[in-house]
């Protein structure tokens, strides 16, 4: 697997975004017992109370449509630079 292909195929899989078995050297965490199931949890039922304050339609409004995919694009580029200074670490301590 190509190093792109394999940051990106490991950062899905720990976000449920894979089928269940598709690896089993890493873990869903979203799932049941894994680390982000409660941040997760947090953040939706926070945008759901802070919709529900301000009246906003939480499917419909752009700004809370935003606001989730900018957390979503933040999680994603930190997971894909963290594996790359990981990766480049692995190599020059060899």
């Amino acid at each position: 697997m190509q190093d792109g292909a394999r940051w990106e195929f490991i950062y899905n899989q720990i976000n449920g975004m894979n089928e269940p078995d598709v690896c089993e050297w890493v873990k869903d965490e979203t799932s049941e017992g894994g680390e982000l199931a409660p941040l997760i949890e947090q953040v939706y039922e926070a945008r759901n109370r802070l919709c529900e304050k301000t009246g906003l339609d939480p499917d419909t409004d752009p700004d809370v449509e935003l606001l989730l995919s900018g957390l979503e694009g933040l999680s994603r580029t930190c997971g894909k630079l963290m594996y790359h200074c990981g990766y480049q670490d692995g190599v020059s301590v060899k």
